[in-house]
C-alpha cells in the first residue's frame, strides 16, 4: 500500500476508501486502531503538535497509552488535509466540541456519510449529537454509533457489541460491512434518538454509582440506585416518546452496566472522587478527560423543570453543581421520595 505523506496533509490513493476519525481522545484513537486492521485511517487531532507526537511515537500517549498503532493509522490536523467523498467520517469528539466540528465540515467535505461516536446533549438546544451534525451538515447521511465501548478494553482486543443506528438503511448496509472487526460486533437499529438518548443518560447514572461506591454505600444500594435509574430512562423515554426496546438493549441497558462498573469509566470515576468529598473542579481535573455524564448533568436540570418523575437523576445533577451538604442524606432522601411515589 503506498501513503504518500507531505508536512501538511496525508494522501491516499484516490481508489482506496479511508476512514477519517475526528477526534484523538481514546475513543477517537481505539477506533482508530481497530478499525486500521481493514482500511487505511487518518486520525485527525487538535493539533500539529499532538499529531507529529501520535506518528513519531506510534502510539497516543497523551490519552491510550500502552496500545501501539499500527502504519495504517496516521495522524494529522484537523483541517489540512483532504476528504475525499468515497472516506467514511467518524465525529469522536466531546460533545461540547460537536457543533464547532461540524461547521469546520462545511467547506471541507460535500454529501458525506458520518458516523456520530459523540454522546451527550447539547444542554442549551436539547438536541442530541446527530441532530446538531444534521443541522448544520444538511446533505449528510448521519449514522450514530453506541453501545457498550469502554474504549481501553476493546484497544486491548476485548471484545464487545455496538450499535450502527440510521434511518438510511443502505449507509447502515455498507458501514456494517466497512467496519467489520474482530472486536467490535455491530447491531443495527432505526431508533436514533432512542440510542443517544441512553449513550447520554448512563453518564449521569455512572456518576451516581460512583458517589455511592465513594461514601462506601455498600452493593444493596448501588442496585437500588440502579433499579431506579433505569426507571428514570423509561421515564424521560415516555416523555420524548423513545421505545422502550431501545432502553433495553445494548444501547441502553448493556452501555449503562458497563458504565456504572468498569474501573476505566471516567463517570464513575468522577462520581468516586465526589463521594470520598473531593470538590468537582478538583475530581474533574483529577480525571483528565472529558466526564461526559457532567454536560448532561447540565440537561437534566432542564428536564427537572418539565416535572419529568427523574428524583435521582435530578438528585446526582445537585450533587455535582451545588455539592454543599450531607451526601449519604440527599441519596436517602432521593429513595424516600421514590417511596412515597
Amino acid at each position: 500500500m503506498l501513503l504518500i505523506h507531505t508536512k501538511s496533509c496525508i494522501v491516499y490513493p484516490a481508489s482506496m476508501n479511508q476512514i477519517i476519525i475526528i477526534g484523538a481522545g481514546n475513543w477517537g484513537t481505539t477506533l482508530a486502531h481497530i478499525f486500521s486492521r481493514t482500511l487505511p485511517v487518518v486520525l485527525a487531532t487538535k493539533t500539529a503538535e499532538h499529531a507529529q507526537d501520535i506518528n513519531t511515537n506510534r502510539e497516543n500517549i497523551r490519552y491510550l497509552c500502552g496500545v501501539r498503532l499500527s502504519d495504517s493509522v496516521r495522524a494529522a490536523q484537523f483541517g489540512t488535509f483532504p476528504i475525499e467523498k468515497e472516506s467514511t467520517v467518524i465525529v469522536a469528539v466531546p460533545s461540547h466540541e460537536v457543533r464547532h466540528v461540524a461547521q469546520s465540515l462545511r467547506n471541507i467535505i460535500n454529501d458525506p456519510v458520518l458516523i456520530c461516536a459523540s454522546k451527550g446533549f447539547e444542554h442549551t438546544t436539547m438536541k442530541t449529537m446527530s441532530e446538531i451534525l444534521q443541522e448544520e451538515l444538511p446533505m449528510a447521511t448521519t449514522v450514530v454509533m453506541s453501545g457498550p465501548n469502554i474504549a481501553r478494553e476493546i484497544a486491548e482486543g476485548k471484545p464487545t457489541k455496538a450499535v450502527l443506528a440510521s434511518t438510511n438503511v443502505a449507509a447502515l448496509a455498507r458501514l456494517s460491512r466497512e467496519l467489520k472487526n474482530d472486536c467490535i460486533a455491530f447491531e443495527v437499529c432505526h431508533d436514533v434518538k432512542g440510542v443517544e438518548l441512553c449513550a447520554a443518560l448512563k453518564g449521569i447514572m455512572a456518576i451516581g454509582v460512583g458517589i455511592a461506591d465513594g461514601l462506601e454505600l455498600g452493593a444493596n444500594f448501588i442496585g437500588v440506585l440502579m433499579t431506579y435509574g433505569l426507571r428514570e430512562f423509561v421515564n424521560i423515554a415516555e416523555f420524548l416518546g423513545i421505545s422502550k426496546k431501545t432502553i433495553y438493549g445494548i444501547a441502553g441497558l448493556g452501555d449503562m452496566i458497563a458504565t456504572c462498573f468498569s474501573p476505566e469509566s471516567r463517570n464513575r470515576a468522577f462520581g468516586y472522587l465526589l463521594g470520598k468529598g473531593i470538590p468537582p473542579l478538583n475530581a474533574l481535573h483529577s480525571v483528565g478527560m472529558v466526564v461526559e455524564g457532567v454536560q448532561m448533568a447540565k440537561t437534566i436540570a432542564e428536564l427537572d423543570g418539565m416535572n419529568i418523575p427523574i428524583p435521582l437523576f435530578s438528585t446526582i445533577a445537585k450533587i455535582i453543581f451545588e455539592p454543599n451538604g450531607h451526601l449519604p442524606d440527599r441519596f436517602i432522601h432521593c429513595l424516600q421520595q421514590y417511596h412515597t411515589n
